[in-house]
């Protein structure tokens, strides 16, 4: 190889620079086809899909075939929105900017959308904006809706000042093509009026999969609206305001696989749902019909304070979900007293009746109030045993309100070894919180002992996994003391029992 000489290059050297020249210019990102730009921009967030604009003049433009709309507090506000801001003025910072990038959004007639969300709070008073924002997001064909106006404070949490969201311009009759392209759509602190819609059977929201609705106001039947999603899988309704109270849907939803309904004030529930797996539900004391729902895994029930909810979990919950299997979650409040001296009756509620045929899982989470020297409402817990035959796993959280009332002296009915017989022949393993010691509670844990035959574990915990507005009263190291004193380890050799 030649040597450099005086600065000149050697021969290699110059056959390099020479194919440099020769090669093609240097492949740009912009020379990319749009549908490409589009697929590489929907990995960005909404922000970085916005600083494209900045890298060159070509791409100026290209935000634009973004298919994400995400209009919230950090996408507008940002770092800008100090905690000492004044809700007012951010409320008018965050209109403005989300009007300027709805108006260059509407002045492209390519603009699309898959994806569609403005949380913010929001009211009745920002309709005139709030409607430009919505009528995009029909025009553009979104898929999935999201317009959450909750406020941040409840005492703003007025009906009045719900934005009445325009649910016609997602129908059927009137979107472009003729057919709805929602499948997703999730409502907050909004109100609808299902008076307005078209008649029956003119294609509304035929291929909507999902529906949530947090804090809205329902004018009309919402049974009619749910008739027709004709592939509806997944309904939630939380802290809805329904003009109707009784939820009944007579026609089967065929494809519905999730159904939350929490706190709606409901008076009664009925519907059809054979591919139902999983349900929740949160209100008082009222009528469950959920047909013949045989492939439900996982079910969640709160009966809401102060009644006393054992007499309903045993007689129509087994009704209302004899198949769920894999896990139960049961939220209610007891009552120590004696009422009436009738609690030894309970057993004869479940005789005949329906039962929790293939559960094997059940949480059990309980608000025990009332007199603390009273042990019959807390052991009425034990004949819940009665409802799940093939039980394997019980967890009972518990929650006194009263302050305890310690006493060794237990009843004899539920501590001696004859009493109870072996009710259940698979519950393995039993995890009890909140123990604070009380009378109901050791004889409880008594008679959970003695009626089951294959017990493996019973776990005792003073701490509280459950509060309901209540802190622990530093009880904890009594309930300890009182387990360790109440519960002979010896008399259960085949039973492992902690107390932590």
């Amino acid at each position: 190889m030649r040597a450099v000489v005086h600065g000149k290059a050697t021969k290699s050297e110059g056959c390099a620079r020479n194919n440099l020249k020769k090669r093609p210019q240097a492949f740009r990102l912009h020379h990319l086809p749009l549908d490409v730009l589009r697929v590489i921009l929907s990995q960005l967030s909404f922000k970085e899909a916005a600083r494209t604009s900045i890298v060159s003049r070509k791409w100026k433009r290209l935000w634009r075939y973004y298919p994400k709309l995400v209009l919230t507090r950090d996408t507008m506000l940002g770092s800008s929105n100090a905690a000492g801001d004044h809700p007012t003025s951010n409320a008018t910072t965050f209109i403005r900017r989300a009007n300027s990038i709805v108006r260059q959004l509407s002045s492209s007639s390519s603009a699309t959308l898959n994806k569609f969300i403005v949380k913010f709070p929001l009211l009745r008073s920002d309709a005139d904006h709030i409607d430009r924002w919505v009528s995009l997001s029909g025009a553009s064909r979104a898929r999935r809706i999201v317009l959450d106006l909750c406020p941040e404070f409840e005492k703003f949490n007025d009906k009045d000042q719900m934005y009445s969201f325009p649910l016609h311009l997602f129908t059927g009759g009137s979107c472009v093509g003729g057919n709805s392209c929602v499948k997703s759509l999730c409502l907050g602190f909004v109100s609808l009026n299902l008076l307005q819609l078209p008649a029956a059977g003119t294609n509304r929201l035929t291929i909507l999969k999902k529906l949530t609705l947090h804090k809205v106001s329902i004018a009309g039947d919402l049974q009619s609206l749910l008739l027709e999603c004709d592939v509806l899988e997944w309904l939630s309704l939380t802290f809805c305001s329904l003009q109707h109270r009784d939820l009944v849907i007579h026609q089967p939803l065929q494809r519905l696989r999730y159904l939350r309904v929490l706190r709606c004030r409901l008076q009664k529930l009925e519907l059809k749902a054979l591919s139902l797996t999983e349900f929740e539900f949160a209100n008082h004391q009222v009528p469950l019909v959920l047909g013949d729902c045989i492939n439900m895994s996982m079910a969640s029930v709160e009966l809401l304070l102060p009644s006393d909810g054992f007499d309903y979990a045993c007689t129509k919950l087994p009704v209302a979900l004899p198949h769920v299997c894999d896990r139960l979650t049961l939220s209610m409040g007891i009552r120590t007293e004696n009422i009436c001296g009738l609690w030894f009756q309970a057993p004869l509620l479940m005789k005949g009746g329906s039962v929790f045929a293939n559960l094997r899982h059940l949480i059990l989470n309980v608000h025990i109030d009332g007199c603390p020297k009273a042990s019959t409402g807390v052991l009425r817990l034990a004949y819940l045993l009665q409802l799940a035959p093939v039980l394997e796993e019980l967890e009972l959280h518990m929650c006194c309100v009263s302050t305890p009332f310690y006493t060794p002296d237990l009843d004899a009915a539920a501590t001696s070894p004859v009493a109870a017989a072996c009710l259940h022949e698979r519950l393995r393993t039993v995890h009890m919180t909140g123990f604070y010691g009380i009378r109901g509670q050791l004889e409880l844990a008594h008679r959970i002992l003695r009626s089951t035959a294959a017990l493996d574990r019973l776990i005792i915990d003073p701490r509280l996994k459950v509060d309901h507005y209540f802190r622990d009263r530093a009880y904890a190291g009594m309930g300890r003391t009182m387990a360790t004193l109440c519960i002979n380890k010896a008399q259960f050799p085949g039973t492992v029992i902690t107390i932590l």
